[in-house]
């Protein structure tokens, strides 16, 4: 058999083998901010890949009226995404003041395919990552979204 026959023959088997389907969900967080504070955010699940769903979901905080328009402060940013067919999902939000006083507003998102405490934890580590001055015992956070997909 010839190399190219037999790379085609293996790429047919490794396509017909369990666990070789085509990706089919996705699910994408994005959040609006504003000096810091976050000001909204949108969450849209069920698209074919996570790419997808972040685009739906900054569109969908355009026709709310966010843009990057006031010297780049004012931003969109894709804060979690998953590739899960199938996922718990919690949102959580925190107001507080920061080490100088200042008054400070973040979100989170998690995703977990296996329980919704995963899923927080997951929302608490997403909003630790793009806030670092944040602590949970410190600050505290409520949960404002908690639904499956």
């Amino acid at each position: 058999m010839r190399p190219a026959m037999r790379v085609t023959c293996l790429l047919i088997v490794a396509m017909l083998l369990p666990g070789a389907a085509v990706h089919a969900g996705g699910a994408a967080c994005v959040m609006a901010k504003f000096q810091g504070k976050t000001l909204d955010y949108a969450l849209v699940h069920g698209k074919s890949h996570p790419a997808e769903a972040q685009e739906a979901a900054l569109e969908e905080l355009r026709e709310k009226g966010y843009a990057d328009y006031y010297k780049h402060l004012d931003v969109m940013r894709a804060q979690n995404l998953s590739d899960l067919d199938q996922a718990f999902v919690i949102v959580i939000r925190s107001v507080f003041s920061d080490h100088r006083g200042r008054d400070r507003s973040a979100m989170g998102c998690g995703f977990s395919g296996h329980s919704y405490r995963d899923a927080e934890l997951d929302a608490v580590r997403d909003l630790q990552a793009y806030f670092w001055g944040w602590k949970p015992d410190l600050h505290g956070y409520e949960v404002v979204r908690k639904f499956q997909y």
